[in-house]
């Protein structure tokens, strides 16, 4: 019985082999697809404080996002130079200002200076305008500060 199938198979073996090795190849597939279904892992859920403002800067919206609110207003302080006290500036309090006591210069807490100072020499703000009214004065590397 096998032998006369395989006689008449013969003459068409490469088309016999081809054909195999995609059934098999789908066949694979296939069993892949339900085993990583079955074992289906938890999503990858990032949480984090931190946040860039330079990367704020390339964000557009066209008026469509809602439910926005502004967190905290301040007023600058007068004894900053060509300010206008009445101006209010909006505050994220996700990113955290660090000065370094030594140096008198801030950086946001996510920077590669802020990350490589001591604790001891850490000294916190609440915002931007807090920094420069206490004697500082950003720092170069960190993107956003003004």
């Amino acid at each position: 019985m096998f032998k006369g199938l395989l006689e008449k198979i013969k003459p068409y073996s490469d088309q016999v082999f081809l054909v195999a090795v995609i059934v098999l190849v789908g066949l694979i597939s296939f069993g892949l697809g339900r085993l990583s279904a079955k074992y289906k892992t938890a999503e990858l859920n990032i949480k984090s404080t931190i946040v860039n403002t330079a990367d704020l800067n390339k964000i557009v919206t066209d008026g469509s996002v809602k439910n926005i609110k502004t967190v905290k207003k301040e007023v600058v302080p007068p004894s900053l130079e060509g300010s206008d006290p009445d101006v209010e500036v909006t505050i994220l309090p996700t990113q955290k200002i660090v000065g370094n006591k030594d140096s008198k210069i801030y950086h946001y807490e996510n920077c590669s200076g802020a990350l490589k100072m001591k604790a001891e020499n850490k000294i916190y703000f609440a915002s931007i305008l807090e920094a420069k009214s206490a004697g500082f004065r950003p720092a170069g590397n960190c993107q956003g500060l003004e």
